[in-house]
């Protein structure tokens, strides 16, 4: 399987598509696409494949070794959790966690008067530890779980960190470059559930050495 495709025609079209997508990748970054690792160049192809936007060639960004730590914590059959089912229905993973919906999320939202993706990310705290993180659309749940962090209370292996909207997106995102968490975001407003699927399914290929 190749991007999702099973078939021969589904397989050809993945194959001429990333064709495409290494070309458009190029003509973006220039003489800087020597900055990136194999592995980070995979993973942006299959968010620009997965987007039809090559903007995104500029607009990731890889902190602190996201990429290797991801490995490390699927290997080792760590959990992912999400915030919301959109994200969570296109990961091809076993251990996928979202709490949007729990009766304990709804209690503290409630209590505390904060959004339930935030609240969510305190009910899956456990999972969060030594876990991963995959952001597509709720800022706030990012805010939150930075501050877990920071706080001492959690310590994800990766946050795939990549709201998408015209507030406080692009300041979650900002936020948790300037953290030594290892991340994959974006810059700016762009992000969203494809963004996030494309990332982590990429993570979770090379986690099995299959074809990114």
């Amino acid at each position: 399987m190749f991007m999702g495709a099973t078939t021969k025609d589904g397989l050809d079209i993945a194959k001429k598509s990333r064709d495409i997508v290494k070309i458009k990748i190029k003509n973006v970054l220039g003489e800087e696409v020597v900055k990136y690792s194999n592995e980070e160049i995979s993973i942006i192809e299959r968010v620009v494949h997965a987007t039809a936007d090559e903007e995104y060639a500029e607009l990731i960004k890889f902190n602190n070794n996201p990429i290797e730590n991801g490995i490390e914590g699927l290997k080792n059959n760590c959990s992912i959790v999400v915030d919301i089912g959109m994200v969570e229905a296109g990961i091809r993973y076993d251990r996928v966690y979202n709490f949007i919906k729990d009766k304990e999320t709804l209690k503290i939202a409630e209590e505390e008067q904060i959004t339930r993706a935030a609240a969510a990310m305190r009910v899956a705290k456990s999972h969060i530890d030594e876990g991963i993180v995959v952001i597509g659309n709720a800022p706030t749940a990012l805010y939150e779980v930075i501050r877990l962090t920071l706080e001492g209370e959690v310590n994800p292996k990766l946050i795939v960190g990549v709201p998408v909207g015209y507030v406080k997106a692009s300041e979650s995102k900002e936020l948790l470059c300037k953290t030594k968490i290892p991340s994959i975001t974006t810059t700016g407003p762009k992000g969203g559930t494809p963004v996030a699927v494309a990332i982590i399914n990429g993570i979770i290929a090379l986690s099995k050495n299959e074809r990114v």
